[in-house]
């Protein structure tokens, strides 16, 4: 049952970068049960988040749409797929490369800094310049500083490696393509292997019409649009 599908790896939905689908709505009316995702941050933060909610109808169908677009661009134009994802990614790659860099060596620089006010610190503690009580509350809390940012180095440092590697899974991908040649409904082990995360926006009325923004994000390559058509994945629909 697609309630149980949707549920994969980290939460998959998330509007307004809140996390949503954690909660399972139903709404008894007419004798049909309408099945809604509502967004979880907005049940349990007070002004956290607006009232979103989405029809499972709705996300099934797109979810369904948007990956048998991709995988038969994919099939049938195989080196146009590789160069559109693989420049895609580099793009994104080397901006986030180019921040995380940045943030590392700073990082670096602002310990290796406090290493020689902490020793300064001490000299002056030595010679009296300063009693032991101040001297113990200054180093604790630059030393406090200095155990969180190399908490930090070591999550940005994971964060490239893992980036790097994501980056490159276009290869991935294809052996998906590959293994599912004619995909005719949603299983669990075609949403866990192929979507990574979906975004719902709120809802917005446009002449009238109640239309909401769905973005889907796959694994290994991300957005992506096939270049036919006008339909795009992310697209807006009535929910």
């Amino acid at each position: 049952m697609i309630l149980l599908l949707i549920i994969i790896r980290v939460p998959p939905f998330v509007p307004c970068n809140h996390t949503i689908c954690t909660f399972l709505f139903n709404i008894i009316c007419t004798l049909l049960i309408i099945t809604l995702y509502v967004c979880a941050t907005y049940r349990k933060i007070k002004g956290g988040c607006s009232s979103h909610q989405i029809r499972n109808v709705v996300v099934e169908e797109l979810l369904l749409d948007g990956i048998r677009r991709i995988t038969a661009f994919a099939r049938n134009h195989e080196d146009e797929f590789v160069e559109m994802v693989t420049k895609k990614t580099r793009i994104k790659l080397d901006k986030s490369m180019r921040d995380g860099k940045r943030e590392l060596e700073q990082s670096q620089a602002r310990i290796k800094k406090l290493d020689e006010i902490i020793q300064r610190l001490y000299e002056d503690n030595i010679e009296g310049k300063i009693s032991d009580e101040r001297f113990a509350k200054m180093t604790a809390n630059y030393e406090a500083e200095q155990q969180n940012l190399e908490s930090r180095l070591v999550e940005l440092k994971s964060t490239m490696t893992s980036e790097k590697e994501s980056a490159l899974g276009v290869d991935h991908f294809l052996t998906l393509v590959r293994k599912y040649t004619d995909i005719k409904e949603l299983t669990a082990e075609i949403i866990r292997e192929f979507v990574e995360k979906i975004h719902v926006y709120k809802a917005e009325r446009i002449d009238g019409r109640r239309v909401q923004r769905i973005k889907i994000v796959y694994n290994c390559i991300g957005e992506f649009d096939p270049p036919v058509s006008t339909s795009t994945t992310e697209k807006e629909k009535s929910a």
